[in-house]
């Protein structure tokens, strides 16, 4: 099992009863509806971030084939 760290912040009052709300409608615990929250969180972001890192990399591929292409052209045929 994974060691424990607390992880704090300070909200608003209507945050805090929201959340609370929230988390009984979804059968959770604040805690673990906050966990979960930001797991999702850090989840899309992630998926964001490799999407972009993905769309360069393709750029650039596509780059570097299209370079490669012009130098099929330059005389040297078999």
């Amino acid at each position: 099992m994974e060691t424990q760290a607390l992880f704090s912040f300070r909200v608003t009052k209507p945050f805090v009863d929201e959340t609370t709300q929230s988390a009984k409608l979804a059968g959770l615990s604040r805690s673990e509806y906050a966990r979960r929250a930001i797991e999702e969180m850090n989840h899309r972001i992630m998926r964001e971030r490799i999407a972009v890192l993905s769309k360069q990399l393709s750029a650039q591929s596509l780059a570097t084939s299209e370079a490669l292409d012009d130098t099929t052209e330059d005389g040297l045929h078999a």
